[in-house]
């Protein structure tokens, strides 16, 4: 199969981290639950002016930031993405036009200082 490229490969200009709560022995040897770098990619971080209302089936959900990247199988709901100091919880995966060229990642962005 051809590779497939990108729509605009210049508007990823961010490199984010995806991270995965895995369980990892400690310094003392005990179970720790932790989140752990899974991959390094090129992104595009777009935050949004006021929180967008998401209508995620019966549910509405509240986003911050949409974050897309280059389509990757390996993305799944249970990660996080972090980009520098900041972090973001995943809300939605969205393959655009089931096409499995790009992701549309709807994001919040999370406050570490409570």
């Amino acid at each position: 199969m051809p590779f497939k490229k990108s729509r605009n490969p210049a508007k990823y200009r961010n490199r984010v981290t995806f991270q995965k709560k895995e369980k990892v022995k400690d310094k003392e040897g005990n179970t720790v639950t932790e989140w752990v770098d899974q991959f390094t990619v090129w992104a595009s971080i777009k935050g949004l002016r006021g929180r967008e209302l998401i209508d995620a089936g019966a549910q509405a959900v509240k986003i911050s930031t949409r974050i897309y990247i280059r389509y990757r199988p390996s993305v799944t709901h249970d990660m996080r993405i972090k980009f520098g100091s900041r972090i973001f919880d995943i809300v939605n995966v969205n393959n655009i036009e089931e096409r499995n060229i790009e992701y549309e990642i709807l994001a919040n962005e999370v406050n570490l200082n409570g």
